[in-house]
C-alpha cells in the first residue's frame, strides 16, 4: 500500500506544471532520414543515401553524427514465428527472451500494416527452456516484439505485451512463469470495441516512487489518450490520471518506436517524450507538467534519448533536437 500511495501521489502531480522551456533545431545531415533506432548499443541513424551514424551529444551542434554501422538491434524471430516479429531479451532474472509465434488472419485489422498477428507468445528461461502461451480463437497478440521487466521486484521477470480482443479490441497484458507455465497474470480493461488499439510508450519510473511504471496511448489515431500503470501484488494498478491528444503510432506503420524515455528534466527521475495527437509537436511529459514544442513537419520515425536530448525525424526526413 505504501508503493501505490506514493505512485498516486505523483500520478497527481504529473500535469500539474510546466517544466522549463525547450527548444527545437534541425540538425543537418549528409542526406535524407530513412529510420531512427535505439538500442543498448547506442543511437543510430539511417540515410537515405544507405549510410548509418551514431548520434552523440556535442558542442556547437548539438548533435553529431559519425558513420557507424547500427548494431544492437533485436534479432528475428525464429522461422515460423510472427513475420516481421523480433526477440526481447533480459540480461538476468527467469525469462531471459520471448517472441510472438502462431501468425494468424483471424483478426482483420492491420494497424501495423498487415492483417497477420500472433497467436502466442513464447518466453525461453534461463536454462533455454521454452514455454508457450497460447491465446483462444478469440484474441491475438497485436504487437511486435514484446518487452521484458522485473515489474514487481521480486527477482521473477514479466512480459509486457499488447493482447487484442477481436470484438473489444487492444489491452495491456502482463505474462510471467508460474507453476511452469506461461501464464496471464493480468490484464488492463479491453477499449471496448474491434478496431482500437493502443501502443507502449515506454516502461520506466516515471514518478519517482522507485517501481516501474507501463505507459501506453490508447487509440494514437484516434486522439490518444495517455496512460500508465504499476503492476504489484499480481495486479496491474491502472492510474486514474489520464491526458488525451498524444500519439505514438503512424497507422499501418510497423514503427513502433514513437517515443522516447529519459531525464530531460535533470531531476534524476525519468520522463517520457513523445508526439502530440496530429505528431507536429514534441511533447515532454513529467512530474513537473507538460512542455510542447512545435516541430515543422509531423513525427514519422522513432523518437529517441540522447543524453538528455529527444531527437527524432520528420515526414520531410529533417533530422530534429528538442534540448530541454
Amino acid at each position: 500500500m505504501r508503493i501505490l500511495h506514493a505512485l498516486a501521489v505523483a500520478a497527481l502531480a504529473l500535469g500539474a506544471g510546466q517544466v522549463h522551456a525547450a527548444e527545437m533545431r534541425v540538425i543537418e545531415t549528409p542526406s535524407a532520414i530513412r529510420s531512427v533506432v535505439a538500442t543498448p548499443a547506442g543511437r543510430f541513424v539511417t540515410l537515405r543515401d544507405g549510410s548509418s551514424h551514431r548520434l552523440s551529444r556535442c558542442d556547437g551542434k548539438v548533435i553529431c553524427l559519425m558513420p557507424a554501422p547500427v548494431v544492437g538491434l533485436p534479432v528475428k524471430a525464429p522461422e515460423g514465428s510472427l513475420p516481421g516479429g523480433r526477440v526481447a531479451t533480459a540480461p538476468s532474472g527467469d525469462i531471459r527472451r520471448a517472441w510472438y509465434a502462431r501468425p494468424t488472419t483471424r483478426y482483420g485489422h492491420g494497424v501495423l500494416g498487415d492483417a497477420v498477428e500472433a497467436g502466442s507468445l513464447i518466453a525461453e528461461d534461463a536454462a533455454g527452456q521454452h514455454f508457450e502461451h497460447v491465446l483462444e480463437n478469440t484474441h491475438v497478440f497485436e504487437d511486435i516484439t514484446p518487452r521484458i521487466a522485473d515489474l514487481d521486484g521480486d527477482g521473477r521477470n514479466e512480459i509486457v505485451a499488447i493482447r487484442s480482443s477481436l470484438q473489444r479490441g487492444a489491452a495491456v497484458a502482463v505474462l510471467g512463469l508460474r507453476a511452469g507455465a506461461l501464464a496471464l497474470l493480468d490484464a488492463t480493461p479491453e477499449i471496448g470495441r474491434s478496431n482500437r488499439w493502443l501502443n507502449v510508450a515506454g516502461l520506466a519510473d516515471y514518478t519517482g516512487a522507485g517501481v516501474p511504471v507501463i505507459a501506453w496511448v490508447e487509440t494514437p489515431h484516434i486522439g490518444g489518450i495517455l496512460k500508465m500503470a504499476a503492476f504489484e501484488n499480481g495486479r496491474l494498478n491502472v492510474f486514474a490520471n489520464t491526458y488525451s491528444g498524444f500519439s505514438n503510432h503512424v497507422i499501418g506503420s510497423r514503427e513502433l518506436g514513437l517515443a522516447a524515455t529519459g531525464d530531460f528534466t535533470g531531476d534524476g527521475v525519468p520522463d517520457l517524450a513523445l508526439p502530440n495527437a496530429n505528431r507536429r509537436s514534441i511533447v515532454i511529459a513529467a512530474r513537473t507538467g507538460f512542455e510542447k514544442v512545435p516541430l515543422l513537419a509531423p513525427v514519422t520515425h522513432g523518437v529517441v534519448d540522447v543524453d538528455g536530448i529527444v531527437v527524432t525525424a520528420t515526414s520531410d526526413g529533417a533530422l530534429v533536437a528538442v534540448i530541454p
